[in-house]
């Protein structure tokens, strides 16, 4: 599974690099990354974490198979049904991306009901909350994709605007927002080789209540279009993101982060947090240019959250999942933290003036260091997995 994210990644890198491949580059690599890459992270790695929390029995392998067939298809039909333009593409494709969710999400509910095990079920109900968002996500996309609303009404400009900051807080915020920060309540302290705090659990449920209802109002409001309502409700959003901090920052002080694994995910986790801050004050101030929040938005999330909790989350996760035994998996850490210090920097800097006002040759430099530090992790990972196998 970890090679189709990375041809993932592979892909959102080489479009933005070379933008001439397609009709409409920026959004194709953007929905590369978001729809391509996170989504079927979230799917194999929700269902994993859930079976292993929940004690249940793994998914038969043509259960696997099926749903991330659908789900790539569906994937590949949005982004050639859009960039194509063929509307019949992006509904179906659209369709099949909430469809493959959905499933395993039906599933990850039956687990829940039938499970005896308690104290992080909460994981599961964050990837729970956040496939409902997705399917939100998928049927705004598809309105935004044709052209159209309702029964082949033209949708107006004015519409349209808040149906995009709609779509981007939805996907950005609830589909992979909240399964980040579910996994994070268990994935951090392991990262860090520490214990997770007696009351994560407890306030993770908190955190849950208050994203999910921030969200809820958000998108509401952004729908009617009201964004300065919107803004109320992603301040209690960004509310559950500073509770969930609580112990993050305690585990921290126990072991502070020391690989590109930890790394990783501290940068996103600190990405995650100046993103809400940006998204409440663009909100508050938008006005009818609410779309603007959204352009602004998605390759900050994209670059500063997205990238590096997947490179976080797989440097981590490959020694443990491949195999190969603990010699294997020394071999595989090694590779994977590889000039980490240099590629953490060269992604966390860039991210940082890409979104600074700086003159343009400093934005195109800016861009090359991104894709370099996040390029770079793309043969490393690559290496890693083909070493296990050495004897």
């Amino acid at each position: 599974m970890a090679v189709v994210i990375l041809a993932y990644l592979t892909a959102a890198l080489v479009v933005a690099a070379d933008p001439r491949l397609v009709a409409m580059p920026r959004w194709v690599s953007l929905h590369l990354m978001f729809l391509g890459a996170a989504s079927n992270a979230i799917v194999v790695y929700s269902a994993h974490f859930s079976e292993t929390l929940l004690h249940a029995r793994p998914a038969g392998a043509w259960w696997g198979i099926g749903q991330l067939v659908g789900l790539n298809v569906g994937v590949l039909g949005v982004l050639v049904g859009v960039d194509g333009r063929f509307p019949t593409l992006v509904v179906a494709g659209a369709v099949l991306v909430a469809a493959a969710v959905l499933a395993g999400t039906v599933r990850l509910v039956r687990l829940i009901r039938h499970s005896l095990a308690g104290r992080l079920r909460v994981t599961v109900w964050f990837y729970v909350a956040a496939a409902v968002f997705l399917v939100a996500g998928a049927a705004s996309g598809a309105v935004l994709g044709t052209g159209a609303a309702g029964l082949g009404h033209p949708i107006s400009e004015h519409d349209a605007q808040f149906l995009v900051a709609f779509h981007a807080h939805v996907n950005v915020f609830g589909w992979v927002g909240l399964t980040v920060l579910g996994t994070l309540v268990m994935l951090w302290p392991a990262a860090l080789h520490t214990r997770m705090p007696t009351d994560a659990p407890r306030l993770a449920r908190w955190v849950l209540a208050l994203c999910v209802a921030g969200l809820t109002l958000a998108a509401t409001t952004l729908l009617v279009g009201h964004p300065a309502v919107a803004a109320v409700g992603m301040a209690v959003y960004a509310t559950g993101v500073l509770l969930f901090l609580r112990p993050s920052v305690r585990a921290a002080r126990v072991r502070r982060p020391h690989d590109v694994a930890s790394w990783s995910l501290a940068a996103a986790i600190g990405w995650l947090v100046a993103a809400l801050v940006w998204d409440v004050t663009a909100l508050a101030t938008a006005g009818a240019h609410v779309d603007r929040v959204a352009d602004r938005l998605a390759p900050l999330m994209a670059v500063g959250v997205v990238a590096q909790v997947l490179v976080g989350a797989l440097s981590f996760l490959l020694p443990v999942l491949l195999g190969g035994g603990p010699a294997a998996g020394k071999r595989m850490s090694i590779i994977l933290n590889r000039a980490g210090t240099a590629r953490l920097f060269l992604t966390n800097l860039g991210a940082l003036a890409t979104v600074l006002p700086m003159p343009g040759p400093v934005h195109l430099a800016a861009q090359v260091a991104v894709a370099v530090g996040l390029g770079s992790f793309l043969p490393v990972a690559v290496a890693a997995m083909t070493v296990r196998r050495a004897p």
